[in-house]
């Protein structure tokens, strides 16, 4: 693949984009191993690849460096500069080796509070020995700082987290966008159920109420072989997705799956006054479905039969 120094993998859930980093990586790499993983790759290229996962709290501190507390051999408390998980590989990288940090759920975190100065030094051309080369001075330590042209980065991003138009605009500027989309024929059939059909269907039909970036991503799917495991994914996985989807209708979430997953149940409003403005019923989650194969294998087929 012609794969750019910075990349962002992005789509719905369930799509592969975690796992597609593997092959990234493998590729920049010229590893030709066989059923490789993050963990694997990163024992056999020590320093070379480096992961991480961004979230609310992940900090400038935790990616490039910060302050960090210690105790002396007296029992005094310290204070010391600390590299972060960029600035270790950066460190590590080797001339003429590529090296690649993969950032998982890139979306989630604070990038101008993550990357702070440095988001312009990842460019392709501000990188060590192009024709822009930049260099800056780090806060804490106060050492020349610049980014390695061998360096990759691979993120991944989930759509249904945020939408790629709420995404930090100097971030999407400076990163080329892979979009990973729901791929049913990789799927096949179980006992009688179309899974490729089922996947479709379901996928139409929320493009349609929501947007394709709720969508289903084949791999809920891949790791099932009987119908159980497909029982135990719809009830497990895929229903409470589609619950927090539509957490705030569940009468366009109903219709989705054929009206077959859920029923109205009747409440007791006997105690209420008319102070108390009261649903008479509720829609609820059918537990009989998930406990009888024939039904819920009836009720999957129902959707493109």
């Amino acid at each position: 693949m012609n794969i750019q120094k910075n990349t962002i993998l992005y789509g719905p859930p369930g799509t592969g984009k975690t796992y597609n980093t593997v092959k990234y990586i493998q590729d920049i790499l010229e590893d030709n191993s066989t059923n490789a993983n993050i963990k694997s790759l990163r024992d056999n290229y020590s320093g070379r690849v480096e992961f991480v996962t961004f979230h609310q709290n992940f900090s400038y501190e935790d990616f490039v460096e910060g302050l960090r507390p210690d105790t002396d051999e007296n029992g005094n408390l310290t204070y010391s500069v600390q590299p972060g998980v960029f600035k270790q590989i950066c460190d590590n990288v080797e001339p003429g080796k590529p090296s690649v940090l993969v950032i998982d759920e890139i979306n989630r975190g604070n990038i101008a509070r993550i990357f702070g100065e440095l988001i312009t030094l990842i460019e392709d051309t501000k990188r060590v020995g192009e024709p822009e080369e930049l260099e800056l001075t780090l806060p804490y330590s106060k050492d020349p700082f610049s980014v390695p042209r061998e360096l990759y980065i691979v993120a991944t991003m989930n759509t249904a987290d945020r939408s790629l138009v709420m995404l930090d605009t100097a971030l999407r500027r400076r990163f080329n966008f892979v979009e990973m989309t729901p791929n049913p024929s990789l799927l096949n059939s179980i006992e009688d159920i179309n899974c490729s059909s089922v996947l479709t269907t379901i996928n139409q039909r929320i493009e349609q109420s929501l947007d394709k970036e709720h969508t289903l991503g084949h791999s809920f799917f891949m790791k099932c072989s009987t119908v159980e495991d497909l029982m135990r994914t719809f009830d497990n996985k895929i229903l409470p997705l589609l619950e927090e989807y539509f957490f705030d209708d569940f009468t366009k979430l109903n219709p989705i799956l054929n009206n077959k997953f859920y029923a109205n149940i009747d409440l007791d409003t006997t105690w209420a006054n008319d102070d108390v403005n009261l649903e008479g019923s509720s829609l609820r989650r059918r537990r009989d479905i998930f406990e009888d194969k024939t039904l819920f294998s009836d009720a999957l087929k129902s959707l493109y039969e």
